[in-house]
């Protein structure tokens, strides 16, 4: 699961000033990019699939930092609220940049972040035919059934999850079914202007930056989706959105993060839908490198 310097990457790249951006750029040519880390104060990092490597050379500016924030956000902050109150900022092309800094809090209650001084811009990646071996265990008898895709952050989920949709929307192995892509962060589609920027398919419809459970329910009332696509189930309102889907005749393909079967077990949510019977098939991702293995586990 090879990365590569996208059009879109390339992009964000430019928004950093002069130097940092020549000196990333340079550092990242021909390589498998996998984060690019920037902090305030401290020289940028970035994380290749096999290794890492620090500009010493370089400080990323607390000035710096305040004008990509206000790059990344076309200088509309405020319309972005949503997101950095999460942790993140969406762009285009499914990259969710993550962001750390001060939290405003008013009643115990997180309100937003300011002083946004640490950026982490993970490649986001399309990988056309990685799914082919997850989509061979998800078919029966050339019907798909309800799966976990499982891995630790960074495990390759997203990539794979998109590649599925693709192959099931287009029938790639099997008959084509009506995907819907819950795709609450932006990432799985990667659309800009409501479009899909990664091919998930000629018969998938997107909803995009909206709760993920909002989006399932939304898919089932209006959509007659045979498959639903989502990434990470996390709070007990996702799996009950998931839990309906299920119950309405829907097969779900979501992820979840944990590094063997016993993790999953030590998360709630997900473990009710698997003592339940919801997911039929759990598929492990094991990254060596660019090299990906697909684990079946016991249901």
């Amino acid at each position: 699961m090879e990365a590569f310097l996208s059009n879109h990457l390339k992009s964000i790249i430019a928004l950093l000033p002069k130097a940092i951006s020549e000196a990333v750029f340079n550092a990242c040519s021909g390589r498998s990019v996998e984060e690019i880390r920037l902090r305030s104060g401290r020289p940028p990092q970035i994380v290749f699939s096999d290794s890492e490597m620090v500009l010493y050379d370089i400080r990323f500016t607390k000035k710096d930092s305040a004008e990509l924030l206000e790059r990344l956000c076309a200088h509309c902050v405020y319309a972005h609220e949503d997101e950095l109150k999460q942790g993140f900022i969406a762009y285009e092309g499914g990259y969710r940049i993550g962001v750390c800094g001060k939290a405003v809090s008013e009643g115990g209650k997180l309100l937003r972040l300011s002083d946004i001084s640490s950026f982490n811009i993970r490649a986001a990646n399309e990988v056309i035919g990685c799914s082919k071996d997850a989509v061979g265990f998800i078919l029966e008898n050339g019907t798909p059934l309800s799966t976990l895709i499982v891995a630790k952050p960074g495990g390759g989920k997203t990539t794979i999850l998109r590649d599925i949709a693709r192959c099931l929307s287009d029938g790639v192995s099997s008959p084509p079914f009506k995907v819907c892509i819950a795709d609450e962060r932006g990432e799985l589609a990667g659309c800009a202007g409501g479009i899909p920027t990664y091919d998930v398919g000629i018969r998938t419809d997107v909803i995009e930056l909206a709760p993920k459970a909002d989006s399932i329910m939304m898919f089932i009332r209006t959509m007659n989706p045979d498959v639903i696509v989502t990434d990470e189930i996390g709070s007990d309102k996702d799996a009950a959105a998931v839990m309906e889907a299920a119950a309405c005749g829907v097969c779900v393909i979501a992820s979840s993060h944990a590094r063997n079967r016993d993790e999953l077990t030590l998360r709630e949510p997900v473990r009710g839908l698997i003592e339940s019977g919801v997911f039929k098939r759990i598929l492990l991702l094991k990254r060596n490198g660019s090299s990906l293995r697909i684990i079946p586990l016991k249901v």
